[in-house]
């Protein structure tokens, strides 16, 4: 797990979860739903764009491997609108390999924080202390 920057608290606890493994983004959502007003997920990329458009969340978990449009495309279309570039966005990935790209494509600072699967509930639950307030 890796913190980029200090967390903006989130107020409205809306939260968007991009993730292709259906049963990890149920985990997910059981883990933390109790920390939410809402908790809505999509599972390719393109979905999940038009879910943050619609619904405006306070934090994006984003998968990379989306399919549809990958996590990464999804990032560059919400850090080039300026309605949505202010939402934090946690990047999730199961390679270490896929984060490195990442940060090599991205500026440090554009992404909240970065959690490679696996990674355990405790570990979800401690990164997200510092967006959700519970």
């Amino acid at each position: 797990m890796t913190v980029l920057s200090e967390p903006p608290r989130v107020k409205g606890q809306v939260v968007v979860c991009l993730e292709d493994d259906y049963d990890l983004a149920l985990l997910i959502e059981m883990s933390i739903r109790a920390w939410t007003r809402a908790f809505y997920t999509a599972y390719d990329g393109i979905h999940g764009l038009d879910l943050i458009r619609q619904e405006q969340p306070d934090l994006v978990l984003l998968d990379l491997n989306l399919p549809g449009l990958s996590g990464l495309e999804v990032f560059d279309y919400l850090q080039a609108d300026p309605a949505l570039r202010h939402i934090p966005v946690i990047v999730l990935s199961a390679s270490r390999r896929e984060i490195s790209a990442s940060r090599a494509r991205y500026p440090l600072e554009r992404a909240a924080a970065y959690l490679t699967k696996p990674f355990s509930i405790g570990e979800l639950r401690d990164l997200l202390r510092a967006y959700l307030m519970f």
